[in-house]
């Protein structure tokens, strides 16, 4: 993640946040790179179960701010029953996959998780 000085993280950098992020505090580069920890290491901390609630929330708000930029660049195309040329808004797919985050950051992980496994090494209740 976040491969300073290539060309691919200074087209991201040029092209989504200097139009779209520019309001943000001190040097772009660094939001960029905060940003692509948080996919790639909340990524895999999300898949594991493992701090699931702190990944949960990184990658929200990643997702929420592909929707801001999404809904920056081409506005809401006619929503909700406009007619888009490639069959789906292009804020459709960020805006589920941060409900998805939402709903992993109320709940928590699940019984097959790594945090389930640790709070049951743990935990101090008696067993029914």
């Amino acid at each position: 993640p976040a491969n300073f000085g290539t060309p691919e993280f200074q087209g991201f950098v040029d092209y989504v946040m200097a139009p779209h992020f520019s309001f943000l505090p001190g040097p772009l580069e660094a939001w960029a790179a905060i940003h692509d920890y948080a996919e790639f290491y909340g990524g895999i901390l999300f898949t594991l179960g493992f701090l699931t609630r702190p990944a949960a929330l990184s990658l929200l708000v990643t997702m929420m701010s592909a929707v801001y930029f999404h809904l920056s660049a081409v506005g809401a195309q006619g929503f909700p029953l406009g007619h888009v040329s490639n069959y789906s808004y292009d804020f459709e797919e960020p805006l589920l996959y941060g409900l998805i985050f939402l709903t992993f950051w109320f709940n928590g992980a699940g019984p097959l998780s790594v945090d389930s496994i640790i709070y049951k090494s743990i935990s101090q209740e008696e067993a029914e």
